[in-house]
């Protein structure tokens, strides 16, 4: 994959005020196999000296012998395909500089100094042999810089950076180990990165330094769009890490996306083997800090649907309970509202509608449910209704589509006049999959009055009504809802097999776990096909082949574009999700033919 850019953090062992042993820890890491075909080999600050040489840095002496090192690094340079740089002190116009080279196939390209030094390392004044701070290099079509300065001002100087529209900015840096310190430091690049939309590589020396006037300890972090892709303590020991940056994501998260000129440009090398960051199969959730995640998903669902209330004046809500996830967890958004704005639960108006399909297992499911959280329950069967509607049509009493529709618009008709009768809203329940997925009946449960799921994945909708019922956020409800998780989603339009449910979501469409792998990708970052189907690939090696992958990818792409003309005129919802299909987010033609999407996968 061509925006596949590989970036390694290398921490070399340093003997202060020997060039010629910082040199060897740099030749041992540079020939280590795992960082041999990087596209970029950053190195920190001074790793060819260490600051604490202090005073002899005006030592002719060590300057040449930081030269002598920086040639070697040179020759280390030429059988390599990517950047290396690394850090040295040079002496420029009779005063030493900290400067960090970068050195391309045997060649130095160029020095950029670095800031904030202390003395007797300058801080202005330089001459005109050295780069300017905002110099734009490229690795591909990756566009970065590289800025080796202290801690004060390092965020103004990084944001000043993203103004030149560049992707990555390398940050070598020697900060003393400060207790605390080095998680502000990441906490403050986490939050640049995604704010700014771009990578952040923070690569911090010391391994080896001397323990007086402070302590010195060995660390990288890499960012990208604000998610950690690595993070390296080295110990006693030189160290390294490699990354691969996704330009694709970068570029579709970037907020000043100017084309800056280049100093100087490369081309990557052939692909690479493998792909070297994480891709978590459930991308939307985070990998830590989930539950503090959900409660705040909760209440954010929460509050939109109070302030919906609240807004229009109206106090009471309708919603049909089936028994199955979404109604579920529409139904406890539902009953925290109530809460929040002190008014009984007995406002929601819950209406279980059996029909031809329900089974026995959701049936109950939903009564226990109304009964526990003590809300206006109503049971209202629809199979007559729908048996003399489609009489009445002509209907030839086969299980098709019309078998199955009219079932679905008779409860929303029945919400909706219940709502009538009660002067209250109808509160939907369709989630982001089936928005993606166009899994839903066009004027029947595709409408409400205000739809509280549209934001949450299928996938995630498991882990929502699951924490708040289990961390006794809304008590009484637990060992219902672990029925519900563990039912096998369904419309419950067929009747069910002996005593069964016949007609099981995930059998038709495939495991919703990959069609949200799908969504998550295309939304945010825009990927092609190709890509996610490569993505794909490797976040689903363990359990599905890449056949089956290719396959289900066609079926979303197909059922997503047919699938628009339901999400154009869709009810309200609140966005509070970075991954939604509202308007607001996101918006493509009801017509847009997917030829060209469904093409890409035929070209792997």
């Amino acid at each position: 994959m061509n925006s596949i850019i590989r970036l390694t953090a290398a921490i070399n062992k340093v003997n202060c005020a020997n060039p010629g042993d910082c040199l060897e820890e740099c030749r041992a890491l540079l020939a280590d196999h795992s960082m041999g075909d990087s596209d970029i080999t950053v190195f920190p600050r001074l790793s060819l000296c260490s600051p604490s040489c202090g005073s002899l840095f005006t030592s002719p002496l060590l300057l040449e012998r930081c030269a002598v090192a920086l040639d070697g690094m040179q020759a280390l340079s030429a059988g390599r395909e990517g950047y290396v740089i690394v850090g040295l002190a040079i002496d420029d116009l009779g005063k030493p500089v900290s400067v960090m080279a970068v050195l391309y196939k045997g060649e130095l390209i160029g020095l950029i100094p670095t800031l904030d030094n202390e003395a007797p390392l300058a801080n202005q004044g330089f001459s005109q042999h050295l780069l300017p701070v905002d110099t734009v290099f490229a690795a591909g079509d990756l566009h970065f810089c590289i800025l080796s300065c202290g801690l004060p001002g390092l965020a103004t100087r990084v944001t000043e950076l993203a103004h030149t529209g560049c992707d990555l900015i390398l940050i070598p840096s020697y900060f003393p180990a400060i207790a605390g310190q080095e998680e502000e430091v990441t906490t403050l690049l986490s939050g640049l990165s995604r704010s700014l939309g771009m990578g952040i590589a923070l690569v911090n020396g010391g391994v080896g330094d001397t323990s007086f006037p402070y302590v010195y300890r060995g660390f990288a972090s890499i960012f990208e769009c604000g998610t950690e892709l690595a993070y390296m303590q080295t110990g006693t020991v030189s160290a390294g890490c490699t990354v691969d940056l996704d330009l694709d994501i970068i570029r579709s998260q970037k907020l000043y996306p100017a084309a800056p000129p280049l100093y100087h440009s490369i081309k990557p090398g052939t692909e690479k083997p493998g792909l070297l960051r994480n891709v978590e199969r459930n991308p939307f959730l985070p990998a830590a800090g989930k539950a503090e995640y959900l409660t705040d998903l909760y209440e954010l669902a929460v509050r939109s649907l109070a302030a919906r209330l609240e807004n229009v004046g109206i106090s009471k809500v309708v919603l049909g309970v089936s028994g199955g996830l979404d109604s579920t967890a529409a139904l406890l958004i539902c009953v925290g509202a109530m809460d929040l704005l002190e008014l009984p639960r007995s406002n929601i108006v819950a209406i279980t509608m059996p029909g031809f399909g329900t089974s026995d297992q959701t049936y109950f499911n939903a009564l226990e449910l109304m009964e526990t959280l003590g809300v206006t329950k109503r049971d209202i069967s629809i199979r007559r209704a729908v048996t003399e509607h489609l009489e009445d049509i002509g209907h030839r009493g086969g299980k098709d589509t019309v078998y199955e529709n009219a079932q679905a618009r008779e409860r929303t008709q029945i919400l909706l006049d219940v709502a009538n009768a009660v002067s209250g809203i109808v509160v939907g329940s369709g989630d982001l999959s089936e928005e993606a997925l166009g899994f839903s009946t066009f004027g029947g449960d595709h409408l409400s009055g205000y739809n509280v799921n549209v934001c949450f994945a299928k996938t995630v909708l498991r882990e929502l009504v699951w924490h708040v019922a289990s961390s006794g956020m809304i008590p009484g409800v637990e060992e219902t809802v672990r029925n519900v998780i563990e039912t096998p989603v369904s419309p419950e339009l067929l009747p069910p097999e002996d005593g069964e449910i016949a007609q099981k979501t995930e059998d038709i469409l495939g495991p919703y776990e990959l069609h949200d792998f799908f969504t998550y990708y295309f939304l945010r970052y825009r990927m092609r096909p190709s890509k996610i189907l490569f993505y794909a690939c490797i976040a689903f090696s363990e359990s599905l082949s890449p056949a089956f992958i290719r396959e289900k990818l066609r079926l979303f792409f197909s059922r997503f574009c047919s699938a628009q003309f339901k999400r154009s005129c869709a009810p309200d919802a609140a966005s509070i999700t970075p991954v939604n299909l509202l308007g607001v987010s996101f918006d493509i033609p009801s017509d847009l033919d997917p030829s060209i999407l469904l093409q890409d996968l035929e070209e792997v």
